[in-house]
């Protein structure tokens, strides 16, 4: 495997579990605007500076995306990331579909291992909620968990379709 080829990998695999990970962010920011709209605090100021961090935020994540997912050659030119290694290749015998399986697998279970709990917990609030004060409970974080467990989940289970689509766009 030559050093750029894992660079490639490295990049792209950071890239897609960084956006991963930043579904949580987006999803504290939608729920903090809801708050202002929705509650006492009506103030235009505050729904419009909300409104742009949540689309800057976006924004970013999928800059982001881009870059390390679809434009991951720019980014080894431009940090010159195959300089300072003595030999151009890594030895070993690595299939480049077989590492990306490999890297969607262990992303899908870091997902899945990170969200179950926090399924569980949020269904026992739910629970618990319901139970005690017979009040309707959110159960938007509930179904975030259930959503991203879910995902999870098919990464794992599913990682050749992954892999399939992440080599279409690297051709």
């Amino acid at each position: 495997m030559s050093v750029r080829n894992f660079w490639t990998i490295f990049l792209k695999v950071l890239g897609i579990w960084l956006v991963i990970n930043g579904l949580t962010t987006i999803t504290q920011f939608i729920a903090a605007l809801s708050s202002f709209v929705f509650g006492n605090n009506n103030e235009s100021w505050t729904i419009i500076y909300s409104l742009l961090l949540l689309t800057g935020t976006i924004g970013i994540y999928f800059l982001v995306l881009w870059l390390f997912v679809f434009k991951t050659s720019w980014i080894i030119n431009k940090l010159q990331l195959e300089k300072g290694f003595k030999d151009d290749r890594i030895e070993g015998d690595f299939d480049y579909s077989k590492v990306l399986t490999i890297a969607t697998i262990i992303i899908g279970g870091f997902i899945f291992i990170d969200s179950l709990p926090l399924f569980c917990k949020e269904t026992f609030n739910y629970f618990q909620q319901k139970r005690m004060f017979e009040e309707e409970f959110s159960s938007g974080w509930l179904f975030f968990y259930l959503t991203k467990s879910i995902i999870g989940y098919l990464l794992m289970t599913n990682s050749k379709y992954v892999v399939k689509y992440i080599e279409q766009q690297f051709k």
